[in-house]
């Protein structure tokens, strides 16, 4: 991200945290029984909202959790960011973040499990490397990345200039993205001018299948830190099928590091 970024790339940033890293929490109940026994039997939502009318909640039941765009229509405690700066502060650890909870600042035990989930969430996107020697935390690192990356490219190409420019000429399509034999996928569709993306394999044969032969090739594509032409020369990245609509959407996951480290 530039220095001084405007305020345009301010909001989109801030966007691309509340719409793409948020939604990373359903994955963490699910998958991860420490995050599990934080949660316990507590029940509550919580709304993440700046100024600018960005706004995002997450509701926690039955030791899961689901992401909603935008409000609910009740919020047990909303956290306010009075800048995009301050909630782009919050997610990245540095200078002036803490929220102004305008609601729910009473509940002190649920933002107690708030912080404890959020740190549970930080070691799983951020493990060490003897943490990654375990296959299971290894996989689970991956697919939070990789769902995390499409949900981006989703917002990119919504709010992003340049993404959408991409996407507009990019030609109509289901990509599906598969991790090794057995491996974690997900895919994204492109159709009629709007973008979704799903977990698992397709229920339709894609349009354009890219293949990385393992979860470390993945991760090093979507972080943008791999030459991805030699990938596929050495037979490391496969892509087979509708080859234009690949290259769009590769383009704006090299666009995701600019504002999201990966």
């Amino acid at each position: 991200m530039a220095e001084n970024p405007t305020a345009i790339e301010r909001k989109l940033k801030a966007g691309l945290f509340l719409n793409s890293v948020l939604p990373a929490f359903e994955d963490l109940l699910q998958h991860n029984e420490r995050a599990r026994s934080i949660l316990a039997e507590r029940q509550f939502s919580v709304r993440f909202q700046t100024s600018s009318g960005l706004k995002s909640t997450l509701l926690f039941a039955n030791g899961q959790c689901a992401f909603k765009p935008g409000k609910t229509l009740k919020n047990d405690i909303v956290l306010h960011f009075l800048t995009e700066e301050q909630l782009i502060n919050e997610f990245e650890h540095s200078g002036f973040r803490v929220p102004i909870p305008i609601k729910g600042a009473s509940r002190f035990k649920d933002l107690k499990v708030i912080k404890a989930l959020s740190s549970e969430l930080e070691n799983s996107l951020r493990p060490s490397e003897a943490q990654l020697a375990d296959t299971k935390l290894h996989d689970f690192h991956l697919s939070l990345q990789l769902g995390i990356a499409l949900r981006a490219a989703i917002e990119l190409s919504v709010h992003e200039p340049r993404s959408r420019s991409i996407m507009k000429d990019a030609p109509e399509g289901t990509a599906y993205f598969s991790v090794g034999e057995e491996g974690y996928g997900a895919w994204l569709e492109w159709r009629k001018g709007t973008i979704c993306y799903g977990k698992g394999a397709p229920q339709n044969k894609p349009d354009v299948h890219v293949a990385f032969s393992n979860a470390q090739t993945a991760l090093k594509a979507i972080g943008n830190r791999i030459d991805v032409m030699a990938a596929i020369g050495l037979g490391d990245i496969r892509v087979t099928g509708l080859i234009p609509l690949a290259d769009a959407l590769g383009y704006i996951f090299e666009r995701i590091p600019i504002y999201l480290e990966p």
